[in-house]
């Protein structure tokens, strides 16, 4: 009954949304969700929305699914109108059938999204192949504190090498403002090695530029990496 009142929800919505599609063709996203020992994880939640414009209204959840026993699911859904829709897959990490009111967040699969545009389907499919899920008491966070001793000098891009747990994954991500990410969601009990390059400007006539790198042990609490320069 919860699923035919859910089916209902959702022609509802697409009828009343302004998002248009087109009827004649379908597009397919596909994948697999294993765990952090590529083991399968079965029966979980995975959903289709659409949103317009990037402004994330209007949105529809165009399809839902759960995955087989090998961890496999597969969706088919109408080709939204207009090459700017984002299509976002969310791979929930919990059991299809849960209450959402009883839900143990803190030994459950984390939540991940996949952001694509239908630039992104190769012959109308998005093959999205293996995406790990790891369990949210795996996961902690590193913070890089940027502690800045000279004007003269500036860090200009930073990166960190280990086993990260992102939320979410823009398939067209571009670091066009050259934003510099300083918290990261990481795996417990691993090293990780932070790259970095600092520019510095002390000479009028040229700008010398250093790389550097670190490695920072993660343990299970909240690490904060003070990055002096």
């Amino acid at each position: 009954m919860r699923k035919i009142l859910f089916l209902f929800f959702i022609l509802f919505t697409c009828y009343s949304c302004e998002i248009q599609y087109d009827g004649e063709t379908r597009l397919v996203v596909q994948g697999q969700l294993v765990d952090r020992n590529s083991n399968p994880i079965p029966n979980k939640r995975v959903e289709i929305n659409n949103f317009s414009d990037g402004t994330y209204t209007p949105s529809d959840l165009i399809s839902y699914t759960k995955t087989d026993s090998e961890g496999k699911f597969l969706m088919i859904f109408p080709t939204p109108k207009g090459e700017d829709i984002e299509i976002i897959t969310t791979l929930n990490g919990y059991n299809f059938d849960d209450d959402y009111a009883t839900l143990n967040y803190a030994t459950g699969f984390q939540n991940k999204s996949i952001t694509a545009l239908k630039k992104n389907f190769k012959n109308y499919k998005l093959d999205l192949n293996q995406v790990t899920l790891y369990k949210n008491d795996e996961i902690t966070q590193l913070q890089i504190q940027l502690n800045k001793t000279s004007t003269n000098k500036t860090v200009t891009a930073l990166d960190v090498q280990g086993i990260l747990s992102k939320d979410f994954t823009d398939l067209n991500y571009k670091n066009e403002n050259h934003y510099l990410e300083t918290n990261f969601n990481v795996v417990k009990n691993q090293n990780v090695r932070l790259s970095y390059t600092i520019a510095d400007y002390s000479d009028p006539t040229k700008v010398v530029t250093t790389n550097h790198e670190t490695i920072i042990p993660i343990n299970s609490e909240k690490v904060i990496h003070l990055l002096t320069y």
